[in-house]
């Protein structure tokens, strides 16, 4: 089915490009005015083609990917890659530079935002016909799970900066209160029941007595069981384990209106107006943050992204991870991943032949593998060798069992924003209804019950068919 034409996104006027610093990193900034232009240079190796690599990461994340275009300028004498950092504002400011004709030749995308409507206008490029015109491009290296298909047949953009949702935990709380650490395989997951009754034994009142206590005193919590992650890749581990997903099987829905989407949502509510086990929102406001409220011994677990461990590791914390809890019969999570396209210049070719490199250069990316921020999209960088091989002394004792298994063997789901047509538009509706059910104001029931409708006339089906 062909995708529809998603309305004109485009602003007018010119972004300004200006280089900061020395090396190969451009900023991008509203106050800035000098426009940047198609480049070309000589060299003794003939015409040089400048390539700028857009994208919004800064840290250790900019840091590779200044030393992955510094590797491929080094092997390819005719093609110069410059990374264009664009720290906020980013597709306000991809907007502008496409409206002003002065397009990035690869940009990173978020799929649930510019990333299909540019597809849908032919700004970014079908990169399937670039591979399947390359006899050189190594298409093992690529996995259908990251691919980002407007259609059938247009892929608009591959996955770049792989994370699932996993369970951090205390394992010096654990052990305190006597109680048995959580599994680290998804097979071994525990129950919600068997779950719930942890987090009770580890949640403890300033007196010193856990929520299962008669005398517990949940208006005065000092240690809480569990914190969870009050967004779409927070809940929806819970939903594909019932079999649901974001949108019903016909997309003609959103998922959290089926009987299990709602038993997910209150269950995960539950958690802190039932069960005292996790904070409220005005209690979580002074909580400190992950890093800090493990090491304090302040939370026993925490529903959170993989991409915490690279704080974690930072700062010498005492963890480890584990498997999510199961709802229903099966433990799930779901990754979540930007993506890299080709965009639509008359340098595609040559910044195809950097989009090859990112995608099939085996520890292209290794340092924010062995950070424990990511992991890999290159599917060769799954075999047991090389995982192992980026899997420092630093990394918790469960990370391949928790982490990496998940996403060789298929727990981890897709994320939604790559299949969901609308996303945005969807996840604003329920959004805010959501906060009334995460203040205690409404049941899960009542929260979506009052958006429903206008929920689904915001749906409109999925991408890739």
């Amino acid at each position: 089915m062909k995708a529809k034409r998603a309305a004109a996104l485009f602003m007018a006027g010119m972004m300004a490009v200006s280089t900061a610093g020395c090396g190969s990193t451009t900023n991008i900034s509203t106050q800035e005015s000098a426009a940047a232009g198609n480049v070309e240079e000589s060299s003794s190796s003939g015409e040089v083609v400048e390539i700028r690599f857009t994208e919004w990461d800064g840290g250790n994340t900019l840091a590779v990917y200044e030393e992955i275009a510094e590797k491929f300028n080094a092997s390819h004498p005719n093609i110069h890659v410059t990374v264009m950092n664009i720290p906020d504002e980013y597709d306000t400011k991809i907007t502008a530079m496409v409206a002003g004709n002065d397009t990035p030749e690869v940009c990173c995308m978020n799929g649930d935002t510019l990333l299909f409507p540019l597809a849908e206008e032919g700004i970014i490029l079908n990169m399937q016909d670039y591979i399947d015109k390359d006899e050189s491009f190594d298409q093992d290296c690529i996995g259908d799970q990251f691919k980002f298909m407007l259609n059938a047949d247009y892929f608009a953009g591959y996955g770049v900066g792989s994370e699932n949702i996993c369970m951090f935990y205390n394992p010096a709380l654990f052990e305190e209160y006597g109680v048995e650490e959580p599994p680290a395989s998804y097979a071994d997951a525990w129950d919600w029941d068997t779950f719930v009754n942890v987090a009770q034994r580890l949640t403890i009142d300033k007196n010193g007595k856990n929520a299962l206590d008669p005398a517990f005193d949940p208006d005065n919590i000092d240690i809480y069981g569990v914190t969870i992650s009050k967004w779409w890749a927070g809940y929806l581990p819970f939903m594909l384990g019932f079999g649901q997903d974001y949108l019903s099987e016909d997309g003609t829905s959103i998922g959290y209106a089926t009987p299990e989407g709602k038993e997910v949502l209150q269950k995960l509510a539950d958690l802190t107006y039932l069960y005292h086990v996790a904070p409220t929102p005005t209690a979580g406001d002074t909580m400190p943050g992950l890093s800090e409220a493990l090491a304090t011994n302040k939370v026993a677990m925490s529903f959170d992204g993989q991409w915490t461990n690279a704080t974690l590791m930072d700062d010498d914390v005492e963890y480890n991870v584990a498997a999510l809890p199961k709802m229903a019969d099966k433990a799930r999570t779901v990754a979540t991943y930007g993506a890299i396209a080709l965009m639509n210049t008359p340098k595609a070719d040559a910044a195809f032949e950097f989009i090859k490199f990112m995608l099939t250069e085996q520890g292209a990316c290794e340092p924010l593998f062995k950070s424990g921020l990511w992991l890999p999209t290159n599917m060769k960088e799954y075999s047991e060798d090389y995982i192992k091989s980026v899997i420092t002394d630093k990394h918790p004792a469960n990370y391949y069992e928790s982490i990496v298994k998940p996403m060789i063997d298929g727990t981890a789901g897709t994320p939604a924003p790559v299949y969901v047509k609308n996303f945005n538009k969807i996840n604003d509706v329920i959004t805010p209804a959501l906060d009334d059910l995460w203040s205690g104001e409404k049941t899960a029931e009542e929260a979506i019950s009052s958006i429903e409708e206008d929920a689904n006339a915001q749906v409109q089906g999925f991408y890739g068919k």
